[in-house]
């Protein structure tokens, strides 16, 4: 089964390892603050890569199922204490790899929506 939801963690993990900012979305080469989805965005923090794999996504695809992305967040939420992703990221301990680590653990516990469904209703 191909997950979009498991899939915009796991495409998010790939752009913060590239390269993760805080303060910002975006940044660009040159340290300076751009959209998450410009081409010229050079480093993302965890908000940031998630809204610029979204955007790539309804390029490619169209606009990510609710579910779906419903399902990443709750993966998320239960990990992150928290009411803002970028709050979160914005830390000032927080370190790139707490990011990655972060994204990781979600991407395991990541439950598709359909059970998510079935857990809820249990």
């Amino acid at each position: 089964m191909d997950s979009r939801g498991l899939r915009l963690l796991e495409d998010a993990r790939y752009r913060v390892a590239e390269s993760w900012c805080h303060d910002a979305d975006a940044r660009n080469a040159d340290g300076l603050e751009v959209d998450p989805w410009d081409d010229d965005a050079a480093s993302w923090s965890l908000l940031g890569a998630m809204v610029a794999v979204l955007e790539e996504e309804a390029r490619l695809w169209g606009e990510m199922p609710l579910d779906d992305l419903a399902a990443a967040m709750y993966a998320l939420s239960g990990l992150i204490e928290t009411e803002s992703l970028a709050g979160w990221n914005d830390d000032p301990r927080r370190t790139q790899e707490a990011v990655l680590e972060m994204l990781d653990r979600a991407a395991a516990s990541y439950v598709e929506p359909e059970m998510l469904v079935q857990l809820s209703s249990s």
